[in-house]
């Protein structure tokens, strides 16, 4: 039997921790609160250390993030309007897969052992693109878009047997291999050669999509314009291209099995309705899916996968469904971001077990505070480097890192190996930014060819020896059958200090973003350094570092890499028609 003291001491520690919790609440609605009275210029983050000291500029980059999550809310509608009509046949699609033999447990971001899981994944991957593009994250939804791309094309080539002629431009091979007798694309996708290119270019920080990088890293407050979201038509054009082609063989993989009413079904499948139902919350369906997170979200998201799982259950027995096909679209997506957070918490929770007393409680967190720190001021530099206009190029390249760098972490938290794609973006637009610090006329030489590739920047800055991480990095950003992302996983785990411990081929990928992630840091201190020696040690204040310490690690980095160079990034292969249509770039291997 219990006593009132009993009870009452027994309820101390609990009231403390609640009063502890909102004491840190009320903490940092102060420190927002501050945050966003600091204008985003070099005075108003000097005017901000003058008053708070380096708190000061930290609490302006974090509410720089935290407002850039607040304008998801207040561009909910339009955005999802954009980006929703690329899921109009994601559930029927579904379905047609799932009864081909797709695993409905998958983990999104895997790619899948057999083919029907490899479609599947297929669909997926215009999911975590549209989530992208939701949360005005371009370089990303790029990087997403073209692999898809690539991979969807290198299938259509392989049954059409229309192969790249030598030295032929890829993007004039794309075109004439999507215009060939037989393909069929909606109007709107015909020239896929110029959408690659596109696609492309906004990868290695130039083209007509920059608007979209400028759109997610300068103002965090304005809303897209019309013209921005006619840009954003180029990423769903591209989805739709990869959709086509996936309809396709999901219609050919019915006909193999004698299913004709199944293979007639999937080839009807509409790809693209305008969007008629939404989210007002459409942040809780795209935040980064770190830890504190997960339990707030398991309620929106999981109604979201209910409503979808109803729907493909009625459709399953032949019934009419609870709700309209106009929700579809809104509940697929859900669903799926419900499979990335069971996901992410399977992965928390693996990585746990698998370190044991490694396994820091909070280390992700904090890797997420770090890569917030790290982003926002790259983003802010490309602000202040624009406006003083004397390095113009220089500004587009912390724009890209910056988006990069966040679609990078985000995807990471996934366990989608397209992380690392995102950061191969990172390291090429980093070692540009700092040709422009340290070599500005190779720099300005560079650029005038017009067409410079992550090498050029990576030699040109001093970095040669990252050549390996750099075409590692390379392998994640493509999709073709001819890249092998098992391989550059390997290459990833060599990097580190001690590839050979027990545990390093599970982290060769959190390495490689925390590397890159503190480099990025680094370069940011050594640039804010130019507007204000003030303002740059109150930032290394903020990530602390020290110039020393940060060289000599950068140093250990490269020399590991230079000493790896030798490791492969491509095999030989041999392929059967099945292997080859059903080929990915490689299943995801690695938990970190």
């Amino acid at each position: 039997m219990s006593t009132g003291r009993a009870t009452r001491r027994s309820t101390r520690p609990r009231t403390a921790r609640r009063a502890a919790a909102r004491a840190a609440r009320k903490g940092a609605d102060r420190a927002e609160r501050r945050g966003r009275q600091v204008p985003p210029t070099v005075d108003g983050f000097s005017a901000a250390l003058a008053d708070r000291g380096y708190d000061g500029v930290a609490e302006a980059l974090i509410s720089r993030h935290n407002q850039r999550m607040q304008r998801l809310h207040e561009a909910a509608e339009v955005l999802q309007q954009c980006a929703f009509p690329a899921l109009s046949g994601y559930l029927p699609m579904q379905l047609v897969a799932q009864e081909l033999g797709a695993h409905p447990g998958r983990w999104p971001s895997h790619s899948g052992g057999t083919w029907p899981d490899h479609l599947a994944w297929g669909l997926d991957s215009v999911a975590a693109a549209v989530r992208l593009m939701l949360a005005i994250q371009p370089v990303g939804a790029a990087v997403l878009s073209r692999t898809q791309l690539e991979r969807w094309s290198s299938n259509l080539r392989f049954n059409s047997a229309l192969a790249q002629i030598q030295g032929e431009d890829t993007a004039a091979w794309l075109t004439r291999l999507w215009t060939s007798p037989g393909v069929s694309l909606i109007p709107r996708s015909s020239s896929v050669g110029a959408l690659f290119a596109d696609l492309s270019e906004v990868l290695h920080g130039r083209g007509p999509l920059m608007p979209l990088v400028w759109l997610d890293v300068a103002d965090v407050t304005a809303l897209p314009t019309g013209d921005q979201l006619r840009l954003m038509d180029t990423l769903t054009d591209a989805q739709l291209v990869s959709l086509t082609q996936l309809r396709n063989c999901l219609a050919t993989a019915a006909e193999e099995k004698d299913w004709p009413v199944l293979a007639e079904t999937a080839a009807a499948i509409r790809l693209i309705e305008p969007a008629h139902s939404w989210t007002p919350d459409v942040a809780a369906t795209v935040v980064p899916l770190i830890p504190s997170h997960f339990a707030g979200l398991e309620g929106q998201l999981g109604a979201l996968a209910t409503g979808h799982a109803k729907s493909m259950h009625a459709l399953r027995h032949g019934q009419d469904p609870e709700y309209p096909s106009e929700t579809w679209p809104l509940f697929a997506f859900g669903q799926q971001r419900f499979r990335a957070l069971i996901t992410a918490r399977r992965a928390f929770e693996h990585e746990r077990e698998l370190l044991g007393e490694r396994f820091g409680e909070h280390g992700i967190e904090e890797l997420g505070t770090e890569a917030v720190l790290s982003g926002e001021m790259a983003a802010m530099l490309a602000v202040w480097l624009r406006e003083r206009n004397t390095a113009p190029l220089a500004a587009d390249a912390f724009a890209v890192c910056a988006s990069a760098l966040r679609s990078a972490h985000w995807l990471w938290l996934e366990d989608d190996d397209r992380a690392m794609g995102c950061l191969r973006c990172v390291i090429e637009q980093l070692a540009r930014a700092r040709t422009w610090r340290v070599k500005p006329e190779r720099a300005t030489r560079i650029e005038a060819t017009q067409n410079a590739t992550p090498r050029d920047w990576i030699e040109g800055s001093g970095w040669r020896r990252l050549g390996l991480m750099n075409r590692a990095l390379g392998e994640f950003a493509h999709g073709s059958t001819s890249a092998d992302w098992s391989l550059a996983r390997d290459a990833l785990v060599a990097l580190q200090s001690d590839p050979q411990d027990e545990l390093a081929r599970f982290t060769g990928r959190s390495h490689a973003l925390s590397a890159l992630i503190f480099m990025v840091s680094v370069e940011c201190s050594a640039w804010v350094d130019q507007f204000s020696t003030e303002l740059g040690e109150a930032y290394r204040k903020v990530i602390r570092i020290n110039d020393d310490q940060a060289n000599r690690a950068i140093e250990a980095l490269m020399n590991r890499a230079w000493n790896a160079r030798a490791t492969p990034l491509r095999r030989e292969r041999t392929t059967s028609p099945h292997d080859d249509r059903g080929a990915a770039p490689g299943g995801s291997g690695d938990a970190s």
